[in-house]
């Protein structure tokens, strides 16, 4: 990479970008001016409205008692100790039964009484679809406890007994071990993660906007390309643009709310209620923060970048940029979540992992390792998306083609031509739509049903996809790989299938050891599927429908529309990674991930759906009989039971890539029907 080229074009971008009126005004203007006043007027309007829910009249009737009378002596006067205001209204009973009233907004809350086991019980009537009813009955139910209270101690007093001794035999208090700085930054662990998270994403969108689909609608992406570059110092210069304006919108954000926090702070301080806070003991969480401002800004950008290189047009980009923004938001969200801690694996979730690392950081809570992990897993992921973006530059169909995002469903299927191939757009929406099915109608259908329901859930898939492959015309021979299989094939499958399950054997029992939380996921719920089931119908619902439904979707229309617009490793890896996400596991999404490439790759290879098929039913098959005879298979092959020592790791591992490689000779062997590229 030529460094003097790369300054250059990093220059141009960053000179186109800050012509743009937009992005200043998302830079300056919002974080500056639109925040602090959207906070100030938050805070008025909050301190407004509790200062007028306290200050307010509230009229309630207490009509519907035994001793009314008695009831409103009691509330006038034990109102002064709650700084509550009660107007007592003893009118509209002649006329109207209490409840008329309280719907007609004439009283807002109304007490009724009855006997309840030989002794007076008191009920509180109100409308909790309206706020001063609400609140006129959160008023009521405070002052019937001291009714209460005064009730039981003139009891007590009348049998000559001592009602304070007897009430409150022991006392108690809350004692707060932590610190003003503690319970500060804990508070701040969970605004800050979600507003610098938005505002790196409104720092990062619209430059990576400009800088591609901008660059196309404007007709100079074409020039750029002509020029003697590299992708790779084209993309990393609009990468590194981009990233600059989202890291300098995220610092001014910061330094925003800095100035906002510094004077809420001096307001206190001014009314003797800072309670001795020592900002200064923050000053490692906000240093380690700017590097996790760095970093995740990084990520950001490339995230953005990659959505919307496949825009056409600035408004396009911004709808690509919409889900992005969702996304990352969602995860924004995660330190607000209390069971929700950074550890080995939360470290490792994108957007996730800043957000828990920034929480705890302000909670003093400094650990090393994760720090680390959050930081190089970020950049690891920069680094991801700048491949990406290269391949992708790489691709005259998606920086000019309509091919790569098109959506044949757009069509009226008269008009659609016969035998054609789906766009990615296609791919895109029909596996948004499966996992829609499975969220809903599938995990409905297995609650209802039971393991009928998993039949139910894996028919929906098949039926959902072979409905939207017909409608589109779609040539079901070329997409979904309908041929023949051969003898040596399916000998081949079989061996590439037995090396490939005893390697993801080994992997999953490190994984295992490495997060012992993941290794519970979703398997006891399965099993409480399975208990009392014939062996006959579990085969049927775990091995022969998945295999064939599945296989269907991912080797099917998935695979088979992602060779036909990307290289064949891109689909091949694409495909399998789509095939782990499906399962919504993080342990399965590597495990099965990596299966589903290797089931990808033959399917591909022989363009042969019903070797992937054969595949995905011995792996399932094996994995059931393995749950149902655990206890006779386990004690003669311990290791398939995870109990795998140094010995036992190194012979699983040999004979896994033997038979893999076996496999693997005997498709090149006996001639192939796609070649990588």
């Amino acid at each position: 990479m030529n460094g003097k080229i790369l300054k250059a074009l990093y220059r141009k971008e960053m000179l186109d970008i800050l012509r743009d009126k937009k992005t200043i005004l998302m830079m300056i203007v919002v974080p500056l001016i639109l925040y602090p006043l959207i906070f100030m007027l938050s805070m008025y309007m909050a301190s407004s409205m509790l200062t007028a829910s306290t200050s307010k009249s509230y009229r309630v009737s207490v009509q519907e008692v035994a001793e009314p009378q008695e009831m409103e002596i009691f509330l006038l006067e034990t109102e002064k100790e709650h700084d509550y205001d009660f107007i007592i209204v003893d009118s509209y009973t002649e006329h109207r039964d209490s409840e008329t009233a309280l719907r007609e907004g004439e009283i807002d809350a109304y007490l009724i009484q009855s006997v309840s086991e030989n002794k007076p019980y008191y009920e509180i009537a109100y409308l909790a679809s309206e706020t001063d009813s609400q609140t006129a009955a959160g008023m009521l139910q405070d002052m019937m406890k001291d009714y209460r209270d005064k009730m039981r101690r003139e009891l007590l007093e009348e049998q000559g007994l001592d009602s304070e001794q007897i009430l409150s035999p022991v006392g108690y208090a809350y004692k707060d071990l932590s610190s003003n700085e503690e319970n500060a930054g804990n508070l701040l662990g969970y605004m800050i993660p979600f507003l610098m998270i938005t505002s790196i994403l409104m720092g990062a969108m619209y430059p990576a906007i400009d800088t591609t689909a901008g660059e196309k609608e404007r007709g100079t992406l074409e020039t750029m390309l002509t020029m003697p570059v590299r992708n790779l110092e084209l993309i990393t210069a609009k990468f590194l643009a981009t990233s600059t304006v989202a890291v300098a919108a995220a610092f001014l954000n910061l330094l925003s709310m800095g100035l906002l926090g510094a004077y809420t702070y001096s307001s206190m301080q001014y009314a003797g209620s800072a309670g001795g806070l020592n900002v200064f003991s923050y000053l490692p969480a906000i240093l380690i923060m700017l590097l996790c401002v760095i970093v995740f800004a990084m990520f950001a950008s490339g995230a953005c970048l990659s959505a919307c290189i496949f825009a056409r047009s600035f408004k396009e980009a911004q709808n690509y940029t919409s889900p992005v923004m969702i996304i990352f938001m969602l995860g924004g969200m995660a330190g607000m979540i209390p069971s929700l801690r950074l550890n080995e694996t939360t470290a490792l979730i994108p957007v996730v992992n800043i957000t828990l690392l920034i929480s705890e950081l302000f909670k003093f809570h400094f650990d090393l390792s994760l720090i680390a992990m959050v930081l190089f897993s970020n950049i690891a992921y920069a680094g991801v998306t700048i491949v990406l973006m290269t391949r992708f530059f790489s691709s005259e169909n998606i920086l000019f083609g309509d091919a790569a995002v098109s959506l044949k469903l757009m069509e009226a299927r008269k008009d659609m031509k016969a035998k054609q191939i789906p766009g990615v757009g296609d791919v895109i929406l029909l596996f948004s739509v499966l996992l829609l099915v499975i969220l809903f109608a599938g995990s409905l259908a297995v609650v209802r049903l039971g393991i009928c329901g998993l039949l139910v859930e894996q028919g929906l898939l098949f039926a959902v996809t072979a409905f939207y492959a017909w409608y589109i015309r779609t040539d079901a021979v070329k997409v979904f790989h309908l041929r023949r299989p051969r003898v040596f094939s399916v000998i081949a499958a079989v061996l590439c299938w037995a090396g490939g399950y005893l390697l993801i054997q080994v992997l999953a029992n490190g994984l295992m050891g490495l997060f012992p939380d993941l290794s519970q996921e979703n398997t006891q719920m399965l099993v409480g599927l399975w208990e009392g089931v014939p062996l006959w119908l579990l085969v049927l619902a775990v091995a022969v429908f998945p295999a064939v439904c599945e296989e269907t979707v991912f080797r099917g229309f998935l695979l088979g529309a992602l060779e036909h617009k990307y290289s064949a490793p891109a689909a091949v890896i694409v495909t399998g990674l789509l095939f782990g996400l499906y399962h919504m596991s993080l342990l399965q999404f590597v495990l099965i991930g990596l299966l589903g490439i290797l089931f990808s790759y033959v399917a591909w290879k022989e363009q042969c759906i019903w070797l992937s098929i054969l595949m995905h039913f011995l792996n399932n098959l094996t994995s059931l009989l393995l749950q149902q005879f655990e206890e006779p298979i386990t004690k003669r092959i311990p290791a398939l039971a995870g109990e795998m020592n140094g010995s036992t790791v190194f012979f699983v591992l040999l004979a896994g890539a033997v038979l893999l490689a076996a496999g693997l000779f005997l498709l090149q062997f006996r001639g192939k029907r796609g070649e990588l590229k």
